[in-house]
């Protein structure tokens, strides 16, 4: 998970403590109705150098976890691009989609939704035209190592885009590997996200792909100095004691909302909240306020979503005391 630079989605503050969800859309903004609803990104596993690296390890229990708490899906990251060699064919290491192929097994058996999706190939975003041919290489090879997969299997084209991949350049990226995944699936759900860290200001400037079956993204971790702070990996760290919560809070981040339900319409895609949390050191009440507002405004669009992450550094769930943050999962579960 990197820096989102996005606007953010946030429910109008009424008088109270509480935000109202009188946020939803006009009438003539229909959202098509998304195929995800509740997801729980599994970050810091495969989205690390190697699996294990980062702390986290992904288990069958997990699976049957989190699918007992009430999502439908899971999100993993996958880093294809440092187990991929760096000449032609390109070759991704047989293990590394062999352990991917396992967990998406051990999603469907849980009764789960999978997404799996392309993540930080940092390489790509300095120097699209050196990678282009290797990326289309990897995808190949991934949507060949999946075709025959169960339904529940759903597709991420590339994760965060940012630096050199514009808009206009992930508007074509996005056209050449939906081909690709295509040959090999041409039903199945895929998500298609845009520039700018995957920001929702990026995403309206795009022109997605002409498909019926794709699911629009974006990523938001709005504000960021709130989201933030005292973070160990951000260079540098926002200071920490920012709050989060006044009435201008939430009445700006609601007409983003509007903003991203406008677009889901107007293209006819159903939108995707794909990763948003606050860093674990924030305090908890502060988490779970910001938490509850972006999963309600989502919720109210008809957007599905994704909190990020799992167990590691902006966990919903605590690995050394293995229990969920009820906190956290009140936000994302209650009004």
């Amino acid at each position: 998970m990197l820096r989102a630079l996005s606007f953010v989605l946030i429910l109008t503050l009424a008088g109270c403590s509480e935000p109202n969800s009188s946020a939803s859309p006009r009438e003539d903004v229909r959202v098509p109705a998304s195929p995800i609803a509740r997801c729980m990104n599994l970050g810091g596993a495969l989205e690390a150098p190697n699996e294990g690296d980062w702390g986290y390890t992904v288990r069958a229990e997990d699976m049957a976890r989190i699918k007992e708490a009430g999502y439908d899906t899971v999100r993993l990251p996958v880093r294809w691009s440092v187990h991929a060699m760096d000449a032609p064919p390109y070759t991704i290491d047989p293990a590394l989609i062999e352990r991917v192929q396992e967990i998406v097994a051990q999603a469907d058996a849980a009764g789960l939704q999978i997404i799996v999706d392309l993540h930080h190939y940092n390489a790509l975003m300095a120097d699209p035209d050196a990678h282009y041919d290797r990326l289309l290489a990897m995808w190949e090879q991934i949507s060949a190592a999946f075709a025959g997969a169960p339904d529940s299997l759903i597709l991420e084209l590339i994760n965060e885009p940012h630096d050199q991949m514009t808009v206009a350049r992930t508007d074509a990226v996005n056209e050449a590997l939906l081909s690709i995944v295509r040959e090999d699936h041409p039903d199945r759900w895929v998500i298609v996200g845009s520039a700018g860290w995957g920001g929702l200001h990026a995403l309206l400037e795009s022109q997605p792909p002409e498909d019926d079956r794709i699911v629009l993204t974006f990523h938001s971790y709005e504000p960021y100095d709130f989201t933030h702070q005292g973070a160990f990996f951000a260079d540098p760290p926002p200071p920490t004691g920012t709050r989060w919560g006044a009435t201008s809070d939430y009445s700006a981040l609601n007409a983003s909302a509007d903003r991203a339900a406008q677009f889901a319409s107007d293209q006819g895609h159903p939108m995707f909240l794909g990763e948003f949390g606050v860093y674990e050191d924030v305090p908890l009440d502060q988490r779970a306020v910001w938490t509850r507002a972006m999963r309600k405004a989502a919720e109210d669009r008809r957007f599905g979503w994704c909190y990020w992450d799992y167990a590691t550094t902006f966990k919903a769930y605590n690995l050394e005391r293995e229990e969920w943050i009820y906190s956290l999962q009140r936000a994302l579960f209650e009004d």
